[in-house]
């Protein structure tokens, strides 16, 4: 082949190699484009179900050391304490639309309660929040669940110089429904625990329901038990009187049990709004008293300031309130000083022994009692004397239909710089609750 020929071959060779080169780099490209675009697409899907797993990961090691503290913590009924409840006391938590605080919550439930058939457990929410659904949803069969139409999408009489009010009326109706649901003929209860989602749990919450659950039958004058210590913030208790409990006017609420017997009393006449304040009126009330700790069996987490009441006395008050961190079995306790006699004989003992003092002898910076298990006594001669001695104690200083938080028969009692106090009515200026207040 000639010189020629060969570089024309060559040149032609090189030419249709260069034009194929050029094609299929084209075509290439374009693959390549595709694949690089669906490898960052299944990257990110990745990273999203990463997230997901990390997110169920910590979900189930939180659910882990639930049950780890719960074998460390919980509390087992003494079946040979006549006086431990031996029937199913469900538990209903109300909730609407916070799903990081039912979770805390329910996970708290479940970490003490002894027996998931003898405290059964209820989420019951009102609001269209699909997240609390979700959060429900995840502890599957240790936790029921109840949803309602939230209150917005039904007619609800609310007087018009109160509609700013709107959410006590949701919050007293989904009560109702609620209620009605646990109390129906096809579960047969006769009591019930009743809990907010923003509430801590104290270890022995269970023990001190079920072994106080005997006093609501034995005792016709008795009709709630509470966790709740509205003036149980450290200063004002007895660290060392974690067993020690008390009978109350007041009603506290949050973390609360009753009887279907009372419920059956309440629901023909139950109130549009408001339904805790109107709890303490004297006509509900009739002079029937509440059991309350020493230290409270909950508390309340850092949720509770986005509540409805939009963090009234929270970071005062509220979030100061010590849960009880020691737990005591009651089973182990005979409680019968709880019944009214007892109880008012044992109270007019103590004011017997007390010493009486002056205000500002005990709020001196300086002052120690004179021996250990001191009583003390300081009277008050009405309304503004209750509340600017309330205030030198560090105490809660309002009243819900004339009776002061805590009290009984006018008499509240605190812990207060190692002295018990006993803040009693002058009788001759204060002879009962004056609803006034």
């Amino acid at each position: 082949m000639h010189i020629s020929s060969k570089i024309t071959f060559i040149f032609v060779l090189i030419y249709f190699s260069w034009n194929f080169y050029i094609q299929n780099g084209f075509t290439n490209k374009a693959i390549v484009k595709e694949e690089l675009r669906l490898l960052k697409e299944m990257d990110e899907a990745g990273s999203r179900l990463e997230k997901l797993l990390k997110v169920e990961k910590e979900h189930m090691e939180r659910l882990s050391e639930t049950m780890n503290r719960a074998t460390r913590l919980r509390i087992t009924p003494n079946s040979n304490n006549p006086n431990n409840w031996p029937h199913p006391i469900p538990v209903i938590v109300f909730s609407c639309n916070r799903p990081d605080s039912v979770r805390a919550h329910v996970e708290k439930l479940i970490m003490y309660r002894p027996s998931a058939q003898q405290f059964p457990i209820t989420v019951s929410q009102d609001c269209d929040n699909e997240s609390v659904k979700k959060e429900v949803e995840k502890f599957g069969n240790s936790v029921n669940y109840v949803k309602h139409p939230p209150g917005e999408s039904v007619k609800i009489e609310i007087p018009t110089n109160l509609q700013k009010f709107k959410p006590y009326y949701y919050i007293s109706r989904h009560y109702k429904l609620a209620l009605n649901h646990i109390f129906s003929n096809s579960n047969n209860y006769s009591s019930v625990i009743i809990t907010e989602d923003d509430l801590d749990i104290a270890p022995d919450f269970f023990s001190y329901f079920s072994n106080t659950r005997y006093l609501l039958e034995k005792d016709p004058s008795l009709w709630c038990v509470t966790a709740w210590n509205d003036n149980g913030k450290p200063e004002n208790i007895d660290l060392k009187s974690n067993a020690t409990l008390y009978r109350s006017d007041f009603f506290a609420g949050l973390g609360w049990m009753m009887t279907r017997k009372t419920w059956e009393e309440l629901e023909p006449i139950w109130p549009n709004g408001f339904w805790d304040d109107w709890m303490r009126e004297p006509v509900q009330r009739k002079q029937r008293q509440c059991i309350r700790p020493e230290i409270s069996r909950t508390g309340m987490m850092k949720y509770g300031k986005e509540g409805t009441s939009k963090g009234q006395f929270f970071s005062d008050h509220l979030e100061k309130i010590k849960v009880n961190d020691l737990p005591v079995d009651f089973s182990q306790i005979n409680l019968d000083y709880l019944q009214k006699n007892e109880f008012e004989s044992r109270l007019s003992l103590d004011i017997r022994n007390a010493v009486p003092v002056d205000i500002d002898d005990i709020t001196y910076p300086d002052w120690k009692p004179d021996y250990e298990g001191m009583k003390a006594i300081i009277y008050y001669t009405g309304r503004t004397d209750f509340v600017a001695k309330a205030d030198r104690l560090s105490l809660m200083h309002d009243f819900k239909a004339g009776v002061p938080r805590t009290a009984y028969n006018g008499i509240v009692t605190c812990f207060y710089k190692g002295t018990r106090i006993f803040l009693v009515p002058d009788r001759s200026k204060v002879p009962g609750y004056d609803s006034s207040w």
